[in-house]
């Protein structure tokens, strides 16, 4: 159970640094100019929505989690860790999309 929890803490690190990095794309946003600064606002729109999106789906899906981890751990352990992993390099891969959004 620790390792879970230590899982779903990661996973909430890193859907903060999304919604930081989405702040510090307003921020720039708010410089542009001109037609720039519509497709920045409108990017920006689109990430917030998905940035609630993935928030409200993540903390369904911890719900679930929790529920069908108390009665079936023993034998799904295995494969929670591995579906744990995919989905931290999924938000990882976000994240540096993110990041090259933003240069």
């Amino acid at each position: 159970m620790d390792k879970k929890s230590t899982g779903f803490e990661e996973i909430e690190k890193m859907l903060q640094e999304v919604g930081s990095k989405i702040e510090v794309l307003i921020e720039k946003g708010t410089k542009a100019t001109g037609e720039a600064s519509e497709e920045v606002e409108k990017k920006i729109k689109d990430l917030r929505r998905n940035k609630e999106k993935l928030e409200k789906e993540f903390k369904e899906k911890k719900a679930k989690f929790e529920d069908k981890y108390q009665s079936n751990s023993s034998s799904a352990k295995p494969f929670l860790e591995d579906s744990l992993d995919h989905f931290k390099q999924g938000i990882k891969s976000l994240l540096h999309a993110i990041s090259e959004l933003m240069k």
